[in-house]
């Protein structure tokens, strides 16, 4: 891990060195990689700010801290990018996690009916019921428009036979109808 301390009208002494390399050595730990870390101290008057600010293969990390001493001001800082990074890290974690679930078994799926020989084709998932209702081609148009779902599946009120009304790419409807 490189760290790059700049002071800005502020003393940086060895021992304040040491205390944030050494608390920010966990940084490594917790990202599992190196990142580059800058340190600004800044001393205006009475008070002492921090700018941690830490780049990698994360992205970037950014904490502030301020104090009446400026070891005060540093620890506050580091506590916040720690924090930072270990929120990172399992949120990243997390991501992971939901990916892998996300990939096909080599077994059968648990819920759903497959097609084709030891479930080599596609899988077909029951997404559960519609009431079909009987009504016009109108009144489903009306309904389709209020809707956000692709498709409105009715029961045509003339005919009695089901009907699929769709929304199609140039935002036009389509409807689709069974022969009788």
């Amino acid at each position: 891990m490189t760290i790059v301390f700049t002071g800005r009208k502020a003393d940086l002494t060895a021992d304040l060195k040491s205390v944030a390399e050494k608390r920010l050595s966990k940084l490594e730990r917790i990202l599992h990689e190196s990142p580059d870390v800058h340190v600004i101290l800044t001393r205006e008057k009475h008070r002492h700010r921090i700018e941690i600010l830490v780049r990698g293969r994360i992205g970037k990390l950014t904490a502030r801290g301020h104090g009446a001493v400026m070891r005060d001001a540093l620890a506050e800082g580091i506590d916040r990018i720690l924090a930072q990074g270990r929120k990172h890290h399992e949120k990243w974690a997390r991501g992971r996690k939901r990916r892998a679930t996300r990939r096909p078994a080599e077994s059968a799926p648990e819920t759903g009916v497959t097609t084709g020989p030891e479930s080599d084709g596609p899988t077909v998932v029951p997404m559960g019921r519609v009431p079909v209702k009987p009504m016009s081609v109108e009144e489903a148009l009306l309904l389709m428009q209020d809707s956000p779902h692709p498709f409105f599946v009715f029961r045509d009120a003339d005919s009695q036979q089901v009907s699929v009304i769709f929304r199609r790419r140039d935002g036009h409807f389509g409807l689709i109808e069974p022969e009788t």
